[in-house]
């Protein structure tokens, strides 16, 4: 059988502050990267656009890589500006307009 331990061999044991230490305040200031990633710029431009102009066709043809039929997609993949958080946004257009695609019934063409 255990036995209990007295308020004096508990405090040496577990020291006698309770609960954890609270460091001192710091200055923190968050670092923003001032250049913006692959495809920001691009993004950023064929956002300014209408989804059936030729350029933003162009837009999701060669800077997206996807098919035109997908172009409803795209748009409302930038329109829900995820990309702006993204580490790489091209990739999260892709991803947000392939869901989309799906949720619209497109179906896309062969690659």
């Amino acid at each position: 059988m255990k036995r209990k331990l007295t308020s004096r061999e508990r405090s040496e044991r577990f020291g006698s502050r309770r609960g954890p230490t609270v460091p001192p305040d710091r200055n923190y200031q968050p670092v923003r990267s001032q250049t913006r990633p692959a495809g920001y710029v691009e993004i950023e431009a064929a956002s300014e656009l209408p989804q059936d102009s030729p350029e933003f066709l162009g837009f999701v043809r060669t800077v997206v890589n996807m098919p035109e039929e997908l172009a409803p997609a795209v748009a409302e993949a930038i329109r829900q500006r995820k990309w702006k958080i993204a580490p790489n946004p091209l990739a999260a257009i892709r991803t947000a307009a392939h869901q989309e695609a799906r949720r619209m019934g497109i179906e896309p063409g062969a690659h």
